[in-house]
C-alpha cells in the first residue's frame, strides 16, 4: 500500500469518526516508518499484544515508556569497539537506535512487556470502568 493509499484511507476514516484526526495523523505518520518492524495481535476482545522485532538489542537497551496516552518505544545501540564496520564482509541485520511510538487507545493499559527471541512483546489489556459502560435507558 503505497502512502498516497494511506492518505486516501485516512481521509475516509476521519469523515465519519468527530475528533479522531489527530489519531488518524498520528497513524498515519508512524504507518509510513518501517524500523523496527512490528505487528499488532488481536488475542481476544480485550487482549492486544504489539510485537516489535528488536533483534540484536539486549534488554538494556531498550526503553518503554508510556505519557499522555503514548507508548514510545526506544532502542539504543551502544557501540563496543568489537562492532567495527570493516570486520563485516557483509552486514544486513539492522544495527541502528530508533524510537517508535503507539498512541494507546482510551480505557487500555499495559499490562506486561518481555523481550524473547528478538521480538519485544508488549501487551494491552481493556478495561473499561462501569461509568464508561453502554447503559439501558428506560423509556416511559
Amino acid at each position: 500500500m503505497s502512502r498516497n493509499d494511506f492518505s486516501r484511507l485516512f481521509d475516509q476514516l476521519e469523515s465519519f469518526a468527530v475528533g479522531f484526526g489527530p489519531t488518524f495523523r498520528d497513524f498515519q505518520t508512524q504507518a509510513t516508518t518501517g524500523y523496527p518492524p512490528h505487528n499488532i495481535v488481536k488475542n481476544t476482545e480485550n487482549i492486544f499484544i504489539l510485537e516489535l522485532a528488536v533483534a540484536g538489542f539486549k534488554k538494556h537497551q531498550i526503553t518503554a515508556e508510556t505519557k499522555e496516552g503514548i507508548l514510545t518505544i526506544r532502542g539504543d545501540k551502544d557501540v563496543d569497539a568489537e562492532d567495527h564496520a570493516d570486520a563485516y564482509q557483509y552486514r544486513g541485520i539492522a544495527s541502528r537506535s530508533f524510537s517508535k511510538s503507539f498512541r494507546i487507545a482510551e480505557f487500555f493499559e499495559i499490562v506486561d512487556a518481555r523481550l524473547e527471541d528478538g521480538i519485544l512483546s508488549v501487551t494491552f489489556m481493556k478495561n473499561t470502568p462501569e461509568e464508561a459502560k453502554p447503559k439501558l435507558i428506560a423509556i416511559k
